[in-house]
């Protein structure tokens, strides 16, 4: 009986796994397909606009730039304000543009649109993010954020035969249509009615768990309400550090998403291989992730793990353009495990982020390291065409220059080491931060 007592004790101390991040994935996997769908769209675009492969790739690329506008306020106002209510108005609002983009006519109002599209879905990300700071103590956040990644592998498995299907019978038009408004209405409901700015506004939440949640921050020097500075942000060294590594991280991540279907194209020759083929690096990086989540949580040993997940992300991917494309199955395991390590470093970084981050700077400062990083995705794609054209099209100068980045990436990790174990030995500081490294994970649900 006190088995089974204790069990249902356990369950009921878990909704915040059962209900804050379920509803956060999915928000951010409908975000996500929103920003990537047109990739699908591109064809019939450049046909029907008589686009030239330039302007479309202006058309696809102006979204990072209009990303990066809200993306410093987005954490700010989640944290000053209310994620719920912050997050529920981008909702509406990127919906709209989103299925704005099937009225297009043109390149011009094509590149309003996607770049209107990028404003809304930048103050996204940060907030959802504060979010998961404030319902997870410091010893769950790299499990957390690492499930709050699944969003990538989730919507590359999702939208490509959702598009496929609605392109199959219907046009481009449609295909936004669709895909921007449908998933809105299920999205903000569920939004609405189960996420709550803090575990102290969730009705619905246990008084054990909510206690847990409370006192594990506090012990860990949290302040439970943080009232940030956009200058703290911006003038907080840690926090550039940050960004430089998600900067080449994002550089590596995105440039290599660009490049896989082509390196696997050139190794399988056939469209229905390549689609097979390229959904399996993306189901390794979805366990990846959670495996690395799980086990920095457990051991505690954040920075090992971040920099020994991208050395073998820089070694695999450099290695992989040394690879024959007449080896097929040596360049899909590459790419395997390139994809599995290149992204299975996300939840130990952002729990790392939120512990060495001051709390001045923790909502703003989440804005400049993403929205600085994501230029990566801007220029990544650039670089990797432009080895590739230098190389006479061949993809082997493109992969060791990804390799390359995430090395660097994983030496910069390196150097946050001293100061988390600075961090360990100083006291709690409400105002500054907390570090953990090395230390034992707190037990948690």
């Amino acid at each position: 009986m006190a088995t089974q007592t204790s069990i249902f004790r356990r369950r009921s101390e878990m909704k915040r796994w059962t209900r804050i991040l379920p509803v956060i994935v999915i928000i951010y996997v409908i975000c996500y397909i929103d920003r990537s769908n047109i990739s699908f769209a591109l064809p019939h675009l450049q046909k029907d606009m008589h686009l030239s492969g330039a302007q479309a790739g202006f058309a696809t690329g102006i979204f990072f730039w209009g990303y990066l506008l809200l993306q410093v306020p987005g954490g700010y106002m989640a944290e000053r304000w209310s994620a719920r209510r912050w997050i529920a108005i981008l909702m509406v609002l990127w919906s709209a543009a989103a299925v704005a983009s099937g009225f297009t006519h043109n390149l011009t109002e094509l590149v309003l649109v996607r770049f209107l599209l990028g404003v809304a879905e930048g103050g996204v990300q940060p907030a959802l993010m504060a979010t998961i700071r404030s319902w997870f103590p410091f010893a769950e956040r790299s499990r957390a954020y690492a499930i709050f990644k699944l969003y990538t592998p989730i919507a590359a498995i999702i939208a490509a035969p959702s598009a496929g299907m609605i392109l199959t019978y219907a046009d481009w038009r449609w295909m936004f249509i669709i895909m921007g408004g449908a998933p809105l209405v299920v999205g903000l409901t569920a939004w609405l009615f189960l996420i709550r700015d803090t575990p102290a506004k969730a009705e619905w939440l246990s008084d054990n768990e909510r206690h847990y949640i409370e006192q594990s921050r506090t012990e860990e020097g949290e302040p439970l309400k943080h009232r940030g500075t956009f200058k703290a942000a911006f003038g907080s060294p840690i926090v550039w550090l940050f960004a430089l590594i998600y900067t080449l991280t994002q550089l590596g991540l995105l440039g290599l998403s660009m490049w896989l279907p082509s390196v696997l194209k050139t190794a399988f020759h056939t469209d229905m291989k390549v689609g097979l083929v390229a959904m399996l690096p993306q189901i390794a990086a979805g366990l990846a992730i959670i495996l690395i989540g799980r086990s920095a949580d457990r051991h505690g040993r954040h920075i090992t793990h971040m920099s020994a997940v991208l050395g073998v992300g820089a070694v695999v991917l450099a290695g992989a353009g040394l690879i024959s494309a007449q080896q097929k199955w040596l360049v899909l395991g590459a790419m395997i495990v390139g994809t599995a390590a290149s992204i299975a470093w996300y939840g130990p970084f952002w729990a790392t982020v939120t512990k060495l981050t001051p709390v001045a700077a923790a909502g703003a400062g989440i804005g400049i390291i993403n929205g600085v990083g994501n230029l990566g995705g801007f220029i990544g794609p650039y670089i990797g065409g432009w080895l590739s054209d230098i190389s006479g099209g061949g993809y082997a100068l493109t992969q060791v220059f990804f390799g390359l980045v995430f090395g660097v990436a994983a030496l910069l990790v390196l150097t946050l080491r001293k100061k988390l174990r600075e961090a360990t030995s100083a006291p709690p500081d409400r105002t500054g931060t907390a570090g953990t490294e090395d230390a034992p994970a707190v037990t948690s649900a």
